[in-house]
């Protein structure tokens, strides 16, 4: 059997390749709460308004689902992690959207 046709392991879900990329500028498109994993706040926080502004400074999976977070840059240099709903493309802009063309 060639390496291509093994079967995956029972359990195992490959990382989802992520939608964008670091270095996008993107808009918050939903209040961010802090969720206790931001300790710099309390739970429950809030850590940026929808319309936000900011970067993808880098780009990583969870562990449990195994969906991209981007930790995003938002002004005053607090860093924050996202979910792909929780931001959009400051451009508008589609990039890398499965269906559509960019």
């Amino acid at each position: 059997m060639t390496e291509a046709a093994t079967p995956a392991k029972p359990g195992f879900t490959p990382p989802r390749e992520p939608l964008y990329d670091w270095g996008l500028r993107v808009t918050v498109v939903e209040d961010l709460l802090n969720d206790g994993s931001h300790p710099q706040s309390a739970p429950g926080a809030l850590l940026a308004p929808r319309g936000t502004p900011g970067v993808i400074v880098r780009v990583g999976h969870t562990e449990e689902g195994h969906l991209p977070v981007y930790l995003v840059e938002l002004p005053g240099g607090t860093v924050v992690g996202c979910l792909e709903e929780e931001i959009t493309p400051s451009d508008g802009s589609r990039r890398n959207v499965p269906g559509v063309m960019s």
